[in-house]
């Protein structure tokens, strides 16, 4: 070693690209884009954590006494620092988040650059939102609260603290408009394009509690972006297929899950039916469907493995298919409960007549509501509730509404508590331990109860 020159230890590798390599043209760039959407199907992402705690911590969902073994601390609520499952979102999350960074710090040339870092931009926000909604106050409670860590460019030395929420909310918002200026033309549900970026945002000012925001950007999406609801009658064969769709039915933005690219046994939809079936609907959500409600038809009477009475979540039936089910993020139905609850409290009217445009398209035997003032938006919450069972959206609907989880007592569920009061600390997923003591900055900063 002593008689070679220094450049003989300072190789470029002959089986790979490093990243300035990789992102220097479009079509790098492009691959780049493809990447950063398949780590939103992780497991300790939309692939499963995000997707099954979202009901999971509420009162949409039970682990049942005959179970594998995982989520059994979140159902309790006895998270420590050192949990398995927040380091795995926290860790994954920012991956993705630098992945994006160097997308969208590429200097890159060329006709279609702008669209595929639109792209990089939407999946940016659609990360740092999942993980401020984890692991900080809700934007509703206390905007100048401890958030998440904003890091915007790619820098390994850089030891971060937290953000205000209010910052992290800002960058969000400022992510969703750039994106939406270049924003792809639709190809498919698998990927961002105009209007699921729009609809991203409205959801994102209704976690602000920014309803004016919210029901322009929810209105624009339901009046201009030519999506339908799906019908009644295409209700159960809508949630049987597991393709991506390009005839703009509901679907405005999924993960991806197809023959080649899964989880595996590890797949979210297998936690419900078809796979590990640790996981069941809560006898109080169900009986919130009408017997005329098609959404009832999802979920089927029935027996956990142990052999208690349960309501067997079959809502994603292709667990155990060679193309799995893809995880729905963003639906037509979501923006119109959007649009209405961002109508009050100042006008009901219109609260009410895109309420009830949904529930015609799923209990076409119901008369629709003529319920006014804190009964509406009751109503409005409920429907959500509903609408969206078992896709993420419950316990961070509940912590941005400061309401109590308050669950029934299911047959054959573990034992758990039946009420979480709003707030309390451990509806706060803890900083990763590992990340407290690797960053001095942030050691000081974990949440409380940890």
């Amino acid at each position: 070693m002593g008689g070679c020159k220094k450049s003989y230890l300072d190789q470029t590798p002959k089986d790979s690209l490093t990243p300035e390599q990789a992102l220097s043209d479009e079509s790098g760039l492009s691959s780049a884009v493809n990447g950063s959407y398949s780590d939103l199907r992780s497991v300790s992402a939309f692939g499963r954590d995000f997707t099954i705690l979202g009901d999971l911590m509420g009162d949409n969902t039970y682990v049942e006494v005959k179970n594998s073994g995982r989520y059994l601390i979140q159902y309790n609520y006895t998270m420590s620092s050192s949990d398995g499952i927040a380091n795995e979102m926290w860790a994954n999350g920012y991956t993705g988040i630098m992945r994006t960074n160097r997308i969208i710090d590429a200097d890159v040339t060329g006709t279609n650059v702008a669209s595929i870092k639109a792209e990089a931009y939407a999946i940016r926000a659609l990360l740092y939102f999942k993980l401020v909604n984890f692991f900080a106050k809700p934007f509703t409670d206390d905007q100048n609260a401890l958030g998440v860590p904003l890091v915007l460019h790619y820098d390994p030395y850089n030891l971060p603290g937290r953000n205000k929420v209010s910052e992290v909310y800002a960058q969000i918002v400022s992510d969703l408009k750039t994106a939406f200026q270049t924003a792809p033309d639709l190809v498919n549900s698998s990927r961002f394009s105009k209007y699921s970026i729009e609809a991203l945002l409205a959801k994102v000012y209704l976690y602000m509690g920014d309803n004016t925001n919210a029901k322009a950007s929810a209105v624009d999406v339901i009046n201009n972006s030519g999506f339908t609801l799906v019908s009644p009658a295409n209700y159960d064969s809508y949630w049987a297929d597991a393709s991506f769709r390009d005839d703009m039915v509901e679907t405005l933005f999924e993960v991806d899950a197809d023959v080649i690219n899964n989880n595996g046994f590890d797949d979210f939809a297998g936690m419900y039916f078809n796979g590990y079936s640790d996981i069941y609907c809560s006898q109080q959500l169900y009986n919130l469907y009408s017997a005329s409600d098609v959404r009832k038809t999802v979920i089927q009477p029935g027996t956990t493995k142990s052999g208690a009475a349960a309501f067997v979540v079959t809502k994603f039936p292709n667990a155990t298919s060679s193309d799995r089910d893809n995880i729905k993020v963003l639906r037509l139905s979501e923006v119109y409960l959007i649009a209405a609850e961002a109508s009050l409290p100042g006008n009901e009217a219109d609260a009410k007549m895109y309420l009830n445009a949904l529930v015609a398209e799923r209990d076409p035997s119901f008369a629709g509501y003529s319920s006014t003032g804190a009964t509406l938006l009751n109503d409005i919450v409920n429907e959500r509730r509903k609408e969206v069972a078992f896709e993420g959206d419950r316990f961070l609907d509940l912590n941005r509404l400061k309401m109590s989880i308050v669950r029934a007592s299911n047959p054959g569920a573990i034992p758990g508590p039946l009420t979480i009061s709003y707030p309390s600390d451990k509806r706060l997923s803890p900083i990763p331990l590992s990340e407290i003591q690797a960053n001095p900055t942030i050691a000081n900063e974990q949440n409380p109860g940890y």
